[in-house]
């Protein structure tokens, strides 16, 4: 599970909620997060400010979500 997965979970969002509250697009969103594509810099923080959270928290250094667990 990704730390955006567990996120989402916790405050029982859907993907479809995120992108429209986060102001990201919903494909470019659930591409993200199926691992098809890497998150830009401007998703990334978009993101990171959404949850409260660091960027390097739910991402890597690539782009890709980060797992939990994982360093």
């Amino acid at each position: 599970m990704t730390k955006l997965e567990y996120l989402k979970k916790q405050l029982k969002l859907s993907s479809a909620k995120l992108s429209l509250t986060a102001g990201i697009n919903y494909t470019l969103l659930t591409s993200i997060e199926r691992g098809e594509r890497k998150a830009y810099p401007k998703v990334r923080k978009k993101l990171a400010e959404f949850f409260n959270v660091p960027e390097d928290e739910l991402f890597n250094d690539d782009g890709s979500l980060k797992e939990i667990g994982k360093k």
